[in-house]
């Protein structure tokens, strides 16, 4: 899944960007925009919200989160020709290795800051 999130929701995205961190992709490589609104975008709508119309309500959890969002991309047709190749799934563990890497120098340069 590449997913891009647009919400008016401050808490909403900070929360949406912990729980979907591997599959954040900029809009224009995204196959999925999860919005808390109506948005006009060629790309498909997953929206959340606590009307009865959106794909998943609030209040959820991670696991539910990432459930629907998994029915939502298997059962939607735009979506059904997207299948994850080889690159893309380096690509992704390329990301989260690199994020990774920046983090543990982050932490020992901290360390040795404090030595």
């Amino acid at each position: 899944m590449k997913i891009t999130i647009k919400c008016s929701s401050v808490l909403l995205k900070k929360t949406l960007m912990l729980y979907l961190q591997p599959y954040l992709f900029e809009e224009e490589l995204c196959d999925i925009i999860i919005s808390d609104r109506k948005i006009k975008t060629s790309k498909v709508l997953f929206r959340i919200g606590f009307d009865k119309k959106a794909d998943l309500t609030e209040p959820f959890t991670h696991q539910e989160l990432i459930e629907k969002l998994r029915n939502f991309y298997n059962e939607n047709p735009k979506l059904q020709h997207i299948k994850p190749t080889k690159e893309e799934l380096e690509a992704v563990i390329e990301k989260l290795n690199k994020k990774h890497q920046e983090k543990i120098a982050k932490l020992l340069k901290n360390y040795h800051e404090k030595c």
